[in-house]
């Protein structure tokens, strides 16, 4: 668990409630529900909003409560884009440096800001562990062909499979054998 010096502070002036009440209540929608999102819990729970309406700080400040209280697994919005404050995060923790040694595809995925392709390929490979973010799988080489990521460079000619994981093992074997 969180310690408590992490725990997200809300903005009184815009809520009637503190983090631990906000928690507790998002807890109890999600037993009921089975899911949410903000703003059909805002909706529903409108008394814990004071007048001034659900804008992009109140959203910020109930996302930070659900991210510290674990139930943003069960947001509809879950790493959709400008949506989710885990979207975000997601870009500032796939950088230059873990794309590096990435197949040129992936690479090229990540100049063109296709930024699931990259992080599906990331968390896949065990490079980065974005919370609560559920890899769909790595796509083939044949799907980058087809969305044009495609620039085989000489390890990706001496792939035998259409898998972008083998790709750092095959480099190393090419370069083994030099």
């Amino acid at each position: 668990m969180v310690s408590e010096r992490n725990e997200p502070r809300l903005t009184s002036e815009q809520w009637n409630c503190d983090s631990l009440v906000l928690s507790k209540e998002l807890r109890s929608f999600v037993e009921e529900f089975g899911s949410f999102t903000p703003d059909w819990f805002v909706e529903v729970k409108y008394h814990l909003l004071k007048g001034a309406g659900f804008d992009r700080t109140t959203r910020d400040e109930l996302c930070s409560v659900s991210i510290y209280s674990h139930t943003c697994d069960k947001c509809d919005h879950l790493y959709m884009s400008k949506n989710c404050l885990l979207w975000y995060h997601l870009f500032k923790l796939i950088t230059w440096k873990t794309v590096g040694r990435a197949p040129p595809c992936i690479k090229a995925a990540y100049r063109n800001k296709s930024i699931k392709t990259v992080a599906n390929f990331l968390k896949r490979a065990n490079l980065v562990s974005p919370p609560y973010y559920l890899s769909r799988g790595v796509p083939l080489c044949r799907n980058m062909q087809d969305w044009d990521y495609c620039s085989p460079d000489e390890y990706c000619k001496q792939m035998r499979t259409g898998r972008l994981l083998a790709y750092n093992a095959v480099r190393e074997q090419v370069k083994i054998n030099r």
